[in-house]
């Protein structure tokens, strides 16, 4: 029982305990005004959509946007016309009060997935990892493209994240970190879905990087 799970066990469990050990003091962060996001990208215009108070609370959100992109009806291509962008940030973080992983919201929510994978976004700083889910809820599917982004990282691993979290808190005595997500609906073309996520995702990731607190 010495494999790769057994040692990521063992990691994990030396964060905890070492991130719990930090000193509660720690350097406060303002939340960003994520509403200085562009409401416009590239052609897709967004409208604000507000999100429960009672889910805003479970998740322990320090601020949050959520919009809908609308681009022109689907062209020729095949192109999604709508997708959907959740930003959360977390101003702290510590056990029992850190990041919630979209892994395993969504299949609490009903969307079980489909197929998950990592994916290269090429950005023009070079390449950054996130996560692809195809999730589906009875006759619904959905492409569902999320990182962590914070101190100009862009990060997929949940792992990785956790163990920068303690870096950050050790050396710049803050915890700060934001989950960022792209959702758009697969009508006939998965693989074009895909596309739209990605592309979209190159123009959000240094759009974002402006807003958040560096």
């Amino acid at each position: 029982m010495t494999g790769p799970r057994y040692w990521t066990v063992i990691v994990l469990l030396l964060v905890g305990a070492l991130a719990s050990a930090l000193p509660r003091a720690q350097a406060p962060v303002a939340p960003p005004q994520l509403q200085r996001l562009p409401q416009e990208i590239a052609g897709w215009t967004s409208e604000d959509i507000s999100i429960e108070p009672r889910l805003v609370e479970v998740s322990k959100v320090d601020a949050y946007l959520s919009r809908v992109y609308r681009h022109a009806p689907q062209d020729d291509l095949g192109r999604p016309g709508e997708l959907g962008v959740y930003v959360g940030f977390y101003g702290t973080q510590r056990a029992g009060d850190s990041v919630h992983s979209p892994k395993n919201c969504l299949p609490g929510a009903g969307w079980q997935p489909v197929h998950a994978a990592r994916i290269a976004l090429p950005l023009s700083n070079g390449a950054a990892m996130a996560n692809l889910y195809v999730v589906e809820n009875e006759r619904q599917r959905f492409i569902v493209l999320y990182w962590y982004q914070s101190h100009g990282r862009i990060i997929a691993s949940e792992y990785r994240a956790k163990l920068y979290t303690l870096r950050d808190a050790l050396v710049l005595g803050r915890t700060d970190s934001t989950l960022v997500r792209i959702t758009v609906p697969v009508a006939t073309d998965e693989a074009a879905a895909t596309r739209t996520a990605m592309t979209f995702a190159t123009l959000l990731a240094p759009r974002l990087e402006q807003v958040l607190p560096r």
